[in-house]
């Protein structure tokens, strides 16, 4: 693998897992703050339903009629508002509205409208009830904000429900959850500032980093190791390839041996030719003086023993080169 790709395989893998850790973060805090609407949630239902036992109480007890003691509790229920958050009070087995502050829809079937899911609101509130162990469930839904120009422009909003059976009544409350997505982009966008201001100085560094490694190296190290593999191997013939004005870094010695070693290897081959020459020349020269030992032969066998030492001399000299 180059070390382009490697580089670039450790800058990914750090960018992706800051980005793992960002999105951990941001959900983290997004499930945070959704559980702390459905704790606040949680608290106001309990206290709803301590409201309607009180007057329950008054109705078993016989202090109040049903019809005053229902009267009574939607009454405290309904005067528990605050802008765009309010108690409302459906039927538990119909799609009636026993309270609800926007009095066009009481006294009429409402759903509550279709979920993607294809169940009306109503049906949800009902499923979700039924499989509660708190006798409370939640619901996030798409609504409407009371007061809002755009009439056709829902909001995300998480609704809770409280089951009392004895009048069969569910009372509810929720709250626009909006504000939770708009604070979870903003402080993603601030991570994604943050993350390009940390990451980027690192990345840089690596980056320059691998520049200074190529520029000693004087090309990628694999290209490196398969020259000198090649070299250690007998190929003196290797192409080694440098970038112009290159002449000290690895590959540029690595140039450098190969030559040295072309030039002392056709040294050292060019003086064994000559030496196999003189040496057939001399086995020449002394079978004719064996069969005639003259003073002229004799002088041809000297000269012949002076021109071998002196061309073992230079193959020695050659040899010599080479430090082991």
């Amino acid at each position: 693998m180059r070390l382009k790709t490697r580089v670039l395989i450790i800058i990914a893998a750090s960018l992706l897992s800051l980005i793992a850790m960002g999105v951990f973060g941001l959900y983290s805090m997004r499930q945070g703050m959704l559980d702390e609407r459905r704790a606040q949630i949680t608290q106001l239902l309990v206290f709803a339903e301590a409201q309607l036992n009180h007057f329950h109480a008054l109705e078993v007890s016989g202090k109040m009629t049903r019809d005053e003691a229902q009267t009574r509790a939607k009454e405290s229920l309904g005067a528990q508002r605050n802008k765009n958050d309010y108690f409302f009070i459906r039927g538990l087995k119909d799609e009636y509205f026993v309270m609800h502050p926007i009095p066009s829809r009481m006294e009429k079937p409402d759903n509550g409208g279709m979920l993607p899911d294809g169940r009306t609101t109503v049906q949800a509130y009902w499923d979700a009830l039924a499989s509660s162990e708190s006798n409370i469930a939640f619901l996030e839904l798409n609504a409407p904000k009371p007061g809002d120009a755009d009439k056709t422009k829902r909001y995300p909003k998480l609704n809770g429900v409280l089951k009392f059976d004895a009048w069969g009544w569910m009372p509810g409350i929720g709250f626009y959850i909006d504000d939770i997505d708009a604070r979870f982009w903003k402080q993603s966008s601030v991570f994604l500032g943050v993350a390009g201001l940390l990451f980027a100085p690192p990345a840089l560094l690596v980056f320059r980093m691998r520049s200074t490694i190529l520029r000693q190296l004087g090309g990628e190290p694999q290209d490196a190791a398969h020259c000198m593999r090649m070299i250690a191997n007998g190929d003196l013939g290797v192409d080694i390839p440098l970038e112009g004005g290159d002449d000290s870094s690895l590959m540029a010695s690595l140039k450098v041996m190969q030559m040295k070693l072309t030039n002392l290897t056709s040294s050292i081959q060019e003086n064994a030719g000559a030496l196999t020459d003189q040496v057939q020349r001399f086995e020449q020269t002394a079978q004719v003086y064996a069969k005639a030992p003259t003073e002229e032969h004799l002088t041809d066998v000297q000269q012949t023993v002076k021109r071998l030492g002196k061309t073992a001399g230079m193959l020695q000299k050659s040899i010599a080169r080479l430090k082991l």
